[in-house]
């Protein structure tokens, strides 16, 4: 055999490498199978709303951040001393102040950040994976989710990460 059609239609095992507008597909797992129109369709809507929530995540993070900062700016931290690190009532000229960051705070703060980050990697990878199974119903749930996240949750503060995910 020449080789050229080969490997179609696809032998079990094999993922398909190019775009395709068909119902039947597999997203992530085997026991995720779509064969009709109304399977693929609640697939379909399932990750338009989960790239969707992906941005709401993004925005989500940002808002936290700068809610975070806003707060430790204007008296999240306790000034101190830098010979004695006791509290400064009134600082003179002679004496230096040191800001402690109010680490319970930090902590939190970073905490949920950390979660928030897991929550973004994750749906990102997902994401991908799904678009990489070349239904081009999915891809476009996709493409549509996240624009549509984009212009709900950034509507007032554009997204200047300039990044994927």
């Amino acid at each position: 055999s020449s080789g050229i059609n080969a490997e179609w239609p696809l032998r079990p095992g094999m993922m398909q490498m190019t775009f395709y507008a068909g119902v039947d597909c597999t997203v992530l797992i085997k026991q995720w199978k779509t064969s009709n129109a109304g399977e693929l369709l609640g697939t379909v809507i399932f990750w338009f709303l989960i790239a969707l929530l992906h941005q709401g995540t993004k925005r989500l993070r940002r808002s936290l951040q700068k809610r975070h900062n806003a707060a430790t700016s204007r008296g999240g931290f306790a000034k101190l001393n830098e010979q004695e690190g006791s509290p400064v009532q009134s600082p003179g000229p002679e004496v230096s102040i040191v800001e402690a960051p109010n680490s319970w705070g930090k902590l939190k703060n970073h905490l949920l950040q950390s979660l928030l980050q897991l929550v973004q990697t994750t749906t990102s990878f997902l994401l991908m994976l799904v678009f990489m199974t070349y239904n081009v119903w999915l891809a476009v749930a996709i493409v549509l989710g996240d624009m549509c996240g984009y212009m709900i949750f950034s509507y007032d503060t554009p997204d200047t990460s300039g990044g994927c995910g």
